[in-house]
């Protein structure tokens, strides 16, 4: 149908119905129409997901900033601390937005320092400074895993001519952890020595480290846990090692996943410091020194000359040990002799230090041995049987060497066998049915067809709920009858057609006088007439414009 026979059917019938029915007959429509563009334009709007959160101003307004400039649509939620974007384009975002340093934590570092200011005095510049160093350690502190952000404070060192007029520096540090959980003391000890090894003249003991709840981290907290906490993570890293060493020799030899090992370790917390003397009661002479004293005596000597001062001949008998003679002493004489002794003595100090493993417990369980085998169908089974006696005790003692198995100090080892859960060997599934696998794959694109599916939904619902009920109810059958036929037929009937429809009709009739075909003709015309009175009209019209023309 041409446009021009669509605007000649409109015509017609606008022309039949008055201008109430013709309101609501647009009225209607143009509902219609907005409710199906409304349906989807919601169903081809973008799902927005959350790109980040908990953004301070500076940081948003930096993003949304990049946002801008790539034409990315996104949304603001949360009072500007929450932005989201398309769901197809979030990882592309982070990943872009990471590598250009972004979102930064709205603190500023030394980056402060980049723009220069003329006039700037002493006293911002050591302002400036200040706010530069928090801001970096601050950023610094927020690598951490286990911290979300950070926010420090310093107040610097402030020197005096008079000792008691100077000020040591101090720190705060402020952290939102990313769990309720509370950080452990090596983390905290971590962050109270990275502050203090940042700034000049700053103690680890002058920081002070709080979470987001008010809880202290820092005051107290080292010296409890040292003696606790320390040793607890102590303990724990040496039972995973050597639970993970276990492993890794037994998973070669039994296979991956069929081993289990639980290993518990006793520390002893305590440091022990012993310094031990022990004497020997066995004596040894150190020295001795004897003394003689007595009055001068009458002695026999030789001849004066040279032969009596020469030394005595050279003896040619063999010398023998030494024997100390002590000559008589002469009368009025007197001798000393002093001999002194020494006890020798052992001295040993011991240092225990804490953290010494005292004893361990080490439990080994093995599941039994399998084996997979094909059948002639081709299916896979898989056989169980106990592992023997042999395999058990060269398996306790492979272990015993890994872990350093010390009997005299208590320590436990336990191997069993036991059989675990079924775990045979997992069959490919065949492929199901239709009806089984197309749910599955159409399962990742459900959002999308729902979408649609409501959007003709709603379409359909408006058309046969709303549209068709309300036309009825405006135009009356014969008119609907009527601009059915225009529309659907090949056009307006001519009046020629017209004649022979009326001709047909009438000579369908019995043959019957005139007299009997004038009433039956009345009555054809007047339901004529109340049918189709526009064609009647134009039928009327042409018989008088014949007469006319005659």
């Amino acid at each position: 149908m041409t446009p021009d026979q669509l605007l000649a059917h409109v015509k017609r019938l606008t022309s039949t119905l008055p201008p109430r029915q013709i309101a609501t007959l647009v009225a209607v429509f143009v509902a219609v129409v907005g409710l199906v563009a409304g349906s989807a334009y919601v169903v081809n709007a973008p799902s927005y997901v959350l790109l980040y959160s908990d953004l301070d101003a500076e940081s948003a307004a930096t993003v949304t900033a990049r946002l801008k400039g790539q034409e990315v649509p996104y949304v603001l939620e949360d009072g500007g601390r929450a932005i989201r974007v398309p769901s197809e384009r979030v990882d592309e975002l982070r990943l872009d937005l990471a590598s250009q340093g972004l979102p930064t934590t709205g603190r500023i570092g030394f980056e402060i320092f980049d723009r220069t200011a003329f006039g700037t005095t002493e006293f911002l510049e050591h302002v400036n400074y200040r706010r530069g160093l928090e801001g970096e350690l601050a950023r610094t502190i927020g690598t951490i895993t286990e911290v979300a952000s950070a926010r420090v404070h310093i107040a610097l060192a402030r020197d005096s001519l008079f000792a008691a007029s100077t000020q040591e520096a101090k720190a705060s540090v402020v952290l939102k952890l990313r769990t309720n959980k509370p950080l452990s003391a090596a983390t905290v000890n971590g962050i109270a020595g990275l502050v203090a090894a940042s700034v000049e003249s700053l103690r680890p003991e002058a920081v002070v480290i709080v979470d987001t709840f008010g809880r202290p981290l820092s005051q107290g907290q080292a010296e409890a846990e040292e003696a606790t906490g320390a040793s607890l993570e102590r303990q724990q890293r040496v039972e995973r090692d050597l639970a993970a060493r276990v492993v890794a020799l037994l998973e070669p030899v039994v296979g991956p996943g069929h081993v289990r090992v639980n290993v518990s370790a006793k520390l002893d917390i305590e440091s022990q410091e012993e310094t031990e003397e022990r004497w020997d009661p066995t004596t040894v002479v150190r020295s001795r020194q004897a003394s003689s004293e007595g009055t001068a005596s009458t002695v026999t000597g030789g001849i004066a000359g040279a032969r009596a001062n020469a030394p005595p001949a050279a003896s040619t008998a063999p010398a023998g040990p030494a024997t100390p003679v002590l000559a008589a002493a002469p009368p009025g004489a007197r001798t000393t002799e002093t001999t002194n002794y020494e006890v020798s003595k052992l001295t040993r100090h011991t240092i225990v230090p804490q953290g010494r493993l005292s004893r361990l417990s080490v439990a080994v369980i093995l599941d039994d041995e399998r084996a997979a085998a094909t059948d002639g169908s081709g299916r896979t089974q898989v056989s169980s049987k106990p592992r023997s006696p042999e395999d058990i005790e060269r398996v306790q003692r492979l272990v015993a060497a890994a872990v350093g198995l010390d009997p005299s100090r208590g320590d436990q080892l336990t191997v069993e066998n036991i059989a675990f859960g079924d775990q045979s060997i997992a069959e490919e599934p065949p492929p199901g049915p239709i009806w089984v696998e197309l749910p599955r794959q159409v399962a990742p694109y459900a959002p999308q067809i729902l979408r649609v599916v409501a959007v003709v939904a709603i379409a359909l619902v408006a058309l046969f709920a709303v549209l068709r009920p309300i036309m009825r109810a405006v135009l009356p059958p014969p008119a609907l009858q009527a601009a059915g036929t225009g529309a659907l037929g090949q056009g307006p009937r001519t009046v020629a057609e017209m004649e022979h429809a009326i001709e047909a009709e009438l000579d369908a009739l019995p043959e019957s006088p005139d007299a009997r075909r004038l009433p039956v003709l009345a009555k054809r015309i007047a339901r004529r007439a109340e049918e189709q009175p526009e064609d009647l009209a134009r039928l009327v019209r042409t018989w008088l414009a014949e007469e006319n023309g005659r």
